[in-house]
This record gives structure tokens, C-alpha cells and sequence, in this order.
């Protein structure tokens, strides 16, 4: 919030990938957004975030709604020719027209560090997207890097929501901002230069077994994680041309770049290996494969396509009173049945299971499952303010996690709690929790039946519970776990639940749950007796609830 209470009114000068990303994150967020551009823009999140656009309005001038409490985000690309001449003069122009204004700016673009000085702007806040996930990483920034030239400026309050998300943040100047967005852009180019290069060395990769020869060797090492995975050349909108722009602004200043411009001639040499044998995208899933990828890729491109299309939506939208209906006739969910289906689920791909949110989907490897176990518990439990006196003495506190999945939390509360006790529905998620989990003394693992917590009375500090009671198929699960949580928190004990909120899921769809507004939430909980520390909405389709037991 600003400091007189009232959420800002925000502004996107420029409608493009960055611009829609950051707007659709801020009306998830419950701000009021707009948007200027000079083009009707092409709705590029359509498929996914079709009524949210709704409630972005356009402005026919770009100082329609100008006040002290107007933010304006420019987010208006640059252009680099082959020879690498960076020309920021659309951003320029944009940001003379903002010059009369009584609100803020907020600079997105990607701009070379000597051209900042010249720029007028508040702050700089350089974006770190990929385009599929660009509103997803909005919301939940990975970096989150800020340049000021006024150290003791007061940021709006939807940066300082990016900031508590994020996983990693930096403040600084604006020139040096910069320099930290290329220095990411150029690390992944390079590695994916190098990857490439190192491949092309060990054989040419004439067939599909002689491509996975080559990726074998490399991923012993490099354990197939991200950007450096033997494929096609770098490229998409961004990496190419900041390569080309940061050398070029380097090399005119007579600084020596050997291993850039080195990287740039490896990865133009690769380019005819990758078009000859028709190399995979580094970014892609990596385990399609032939006829079946192809396929696979075709129908999900046409249903995009179905999906975005305004009457389907439309359609859609009015016909949920007969799914509601349809809906009412299918058999509920019994505890028997989603304790199995947990258990074949864990069979089959037992970490995309366990962090379904994760951002290789069903490639998700350990190294991710802990990096975001890590993540994690810092946003939601350890820089929750909340509990910053609690954490304190958390090695003398006993905490409890209501499924524990694969332990992808569980390890992080060991390291700072006396004791964890974890329940899991799932004897198999459990079996790989034990496995990961090996060497933690404190950890004590139980299988429950998906509704109870097998301790004493009054004997857990603190329990937490993520990505789990939005799977619960009814609100009679729901209150029969707040019932348990009740009676085994000791008085004063606390409890941190996710739950699913928005619109609920097909009950047809492997991740179904009951989803539950603030205020029935609220209403449900203070009727168990509890007290409501907080209660606030993440996103679209999740709410983080704590409260207290009462002496």
C-alpha cells in the first residue's frame, strides 16, 4: 500500500509481451491497471488469462488519468542492429511524453548502461522473464534487481511485493541494474555457446542414437539442467541481440571481450549442425521425441488457439451452471481413493507430483526440487514477519507438515526446527522422503489417512502445510483437518495452511480440490476457534491462511 492506504493506479506505457506479463500479474495482485500503446496490441496470454485482460483498461491518451498516485511502467523494447548499435529512441520518446507528469516512473526496458544516465525515471527495475511463464514470474520474481539514484526513495507498494517474493534481490544503481541484466542474458548465451561447441566436438549427431551419445557424456556433468543442454543455437527476442549490443558497446570502448565474442562465433559456427539434423530447442522439454512429439505439439498449439478464441471463452464461461450440474452426478472422492491415486501418482513421477508448479513440469529434476524447497520456505515461512519472533527459539519447538510429499520442505524446517514430524497420504511419497531426508535426526515421517494427525493433544508449536488442502475434494475433509490442527496445537501454537481459492478446478482433473472464498475461509476457522493472524490471496487460485490457537 502507499502510505496514505490506497493501492496506486498503474500505467503500461507499451502492450507488448513485457507490458501484458506485468499487467496481468498487477490485476491478479488487486491493483487497477491501464495501458497506452500506439498499436492495438495482440492479446499474447489470451489462452490462459482471457478474463483477466478484461479488467485492463485502455487509455486513449496517455495522461488520462495522470495524478500523485499514478504509476507509469514503460516497457518499450529497444532494437539492435546486426553490427549492434542498440537504438533506445522509442524509449526516449516515451519517456519525453511522461515528462510533465505528477506521477513516477518505473523503467523495464532492457537499456545499456551508459545510456541510463540520460534517461529520466524513478526507478529501474530491469525484467528477468521467459515468455511462457512471464505473468507466473512477474507475480514470483527469481531476481528481483532495483536501481535507484535516490537511495532513500520510497518504493510504490506492488515493488515492494516483488521484492518480498522474490528469491534473490539486488538494489543498486541504475548502471549497475543494468550490467546485473546482462551479465544474465550473456552467462545463458555463453553457457549454451559452450554446451554446443563441446558437443559438436565429441561426433557429428547423424541419427538419434548418435545425439543421445553426445548428450550422455554431457549430462553426466552437467546433470541436464538448465541452458546448458546440447541442442539448437541460443536465440528468442532477447538473448541474440544483447549479445550483439553489450560486445559491440564494449568493443567500441576498447575493452577486451575475448570469451563473448568467442561465444558469438561458436554459436554462429553451430547453427548449420543444429538446422542439418534438426536439433532440439534448449528450452524444451527435452524427452519428446519423434512422431509423438510432433503430434503432441500440433494439438496443443490448436486447442491455444480453440481456447483463445473470444466466443469459446464466452461459451465457456456461460455454460458453467451445467458443468456445476454435471458435476453433482459424479461420485465424490473417497479417502480410499485419493490415498491410491496419490500412490500410483508417486509411481509415476513422484517430484512433478510432489511441486506440480514447478517450472520443468514433469522433467523436474532434484536440483530444481530443492531449489524451490528453498525458495520456498524463505518466502512463506523465514521472511514471513509474522514469525520472526516465533523463529527465534525454533530450536526448541516442535513442528508439524501436513503432506509432506517427497520432503521437498520437510529439510529446510529440520535445519531450524528441534523436532519435524511430516504426514503424507502417500506410503510411496513417503518412501522417496525417506531417501532424501537420510542423515536428518530430527524428522519423523507418518503415513495418515488424508484427514487426521496422529499426535497428542497440545503437542506441535507450529504447523505448515503447502500445496496440499487445495487437492482436498471436499470442505468436510477441509474442516476435519482444521479440527485436528485444533487439538494437537498446543495454546499459542500457530499455523501457516495454503488453500485453494477462485475458481475451482474440473472435478475430473487429477488436481481437483475444494476452493474456498476469504471470508469462508475466515468464517470456518474462527468457528473452530481460532484466531485469524492473516489471511490474504497469492494469486488467482491460492490463499495463504495463519492463525492461532487461543489459550
Amino acid at each position: 500500500m502507499s502510505s496514505i492506504g490506497i493501492k496506486e493506479k498503474i500505467v503500461l506505457v507499451g502492450f507488448g509481451w513485457v507490458g501484458q506479463a506485468n499487467a496481468l500479474s498487477l490485476v491478479r495482485m488487486g491493483y487497477e491497471v491501464f495501458y497506452y500503446d500506439v498499436v492495438e496490441p495482440k492479446h499474447h496470454y489470451s489462452d490462459t488469462y482471457y478474463e483477466t485482460y478484461e479488467q485492463i483498461k485502455s487509455l486513449k491518451n496517455l495522461l488520462d488519468i495522470d495524478g500523485a498516485n499514478t504509476w507509469y511502467i514503460v516497457c518499450i523494447g529497444d532494437r539492435v542492429s546486426p553490427e549492434g548499435h542498440q537504438d533506445i529512441s522509442l524509449i526516449e520518446r516515451a519517456l519525453e511524453s511522461l515528462s510533465s507528469i505528477k506521477g513516477k516512473i518505473i523503467l523495464r526496458s532492457t537499456v545499456l548502461p551508459h545510456h541510463l544516465e540520460n534517461l529520466r525515471f524513478n526507478f529501474y527495475v530491469p525484467e528477468f522473464l521467459h515468455e511462457v511463464l512471464a505473468v507466473e514470474e512477474c507475480l514470483n520474481p527469481f531476481y528481483f534487481v532495483l536501481g535507484s539514484r535516490q537511495v532513500d526513495e520510497i518504493m510504490p507498494s506492488f515493488l515492494q511485493e516483488w521484492e518480498k517474493r522474490a528469491y534473490k534481490v539486488f538494489h543498486g544503481t541504475p548502471e549497475e541494474a543494468s550490467h546485473i541484466k546482462y551479465l544474465s542474458n550473456i552467462w545463458n548465451a555463453v553457457r549454451i555457446a559452450f554446451v554446443n561447441e563441446f558437443g559438436d566436438s565429441i561426433a557429428e549427431p547423424r541419427d538419434e542414437v548418435a545425439r543421445q551419445k553426445i548428450e550422455s557424456m554431457l549430462d553426466f556433468i552437467l546433470e541436464r539442467r538448465s541452458y546448458l543442454r546440447y541442442g539448437k543455437t541460443y536465440g528468442g527476442h532477447c538473448l541474440p541481440k544483447d549479445m550483439r549490443a553489450y560486445i559491440a558497446h564494449k568493443t567500441a570502448n576498447k575493452k577486451l571481450i575475448p570469451l563473448l565474442i568467442g561465444a558469438q562465433t561458436a554459436n554462429a559456427a553451430h547453427e548449420a549442425v543444429a538446422e542439418k539434423y534438426h536439433l532440439p530447442q534448449w528450452f524444451s522439454s527435452w524427452e519428446d521425441r519423434g512422431r509423438e512429439a510432433v503430434i503432441s505439439s500440433v494439438l496443443i498449439q490448436w486447442w491455444n488457439s480453440v481456447n483463445a478464441n473470444r466466443h469459446i471463452q464466452y461459451a465457456r464461461r456461460h455454460l458453467r451452471p451445467i458443468r456445476r450440474l454435471v458435476e453433482k452426478f459424479l461420485p465424490d472422492r473417497t479417502l480410499t481413493h485419493n490415498k491410491d491415486s496419490w500412490n500410483i501418482w508417486a509411481r509415476q513421477n513422484p517430484l512433478y507430483y510432489a511441486f506440480p508448479d514447478s517450472v520443468s513440469k514433469r522433467n523436474i529434476d532434484e536440483f530444481e526440487i530443492r531449489a524451490s524447497g528453498a525458495t520456498d520456505y524463505a518466502r512463506y515461512i523465514t521472511d514471513d514477519p509474522l514469525f520472526k519472533t516465533f523463529l527465534e527459539q525454533s530450536k526448541n519447538k516442535i513442528v508439524l507438515e501436513i503432506g509432506a510429499g517427497v520432503g521437498r520442505l520437510t529439510e529446510f524446517l529440520a535445519r531450524d526446527f528441534g523436532l519435524v514430524h511430516a504426514v503424507d497420504i502417500s506410503s510411496r511419497m513417503l518412501d522417496v522422503a525417506r531417501k532424501r531426508l537420510t542423515g536428518f535426526n530430527n524428522v519423523s515421517l507418518f503415513e495418515n489417512q488424508g484427514n487426521d494427525l496422529p499426535y497428542p493433544d497440545a503437542s506441535i508449536d507450529f504447523i505448515f502445510s503447502a500445496l496440499v488442502f487445495r487437492h482436498l475434494p471436499s470442505i468436510v475433509l477441509v474442516r476435519d483437518y482444521f479440527r485436528e490442527i485444533k487439538r494437537v496445537l498446543k495454546p499459542h501454537g500457530l499455523a501457516k495452511i495454503q488453500l485453494r481459492t477462485g475458481l475451482e478446478a474440473y472435478r475430473w482433473r487429477w488436481f481437483y480440490g475444494v476452493s474456498m472464498s476469504l471470508n469462508e475461509t475466515k468464517k470456518m476457522v474462527e468457528q473452530h476457534g481460532f484466531i485469524v493472524l492473516n489471511i490474504e490471496t497469492e494469486n488467482a487460485k491460492s490463499l495463504w491462511l495463519v492463525i492461532q490457537k487461543p489459550e
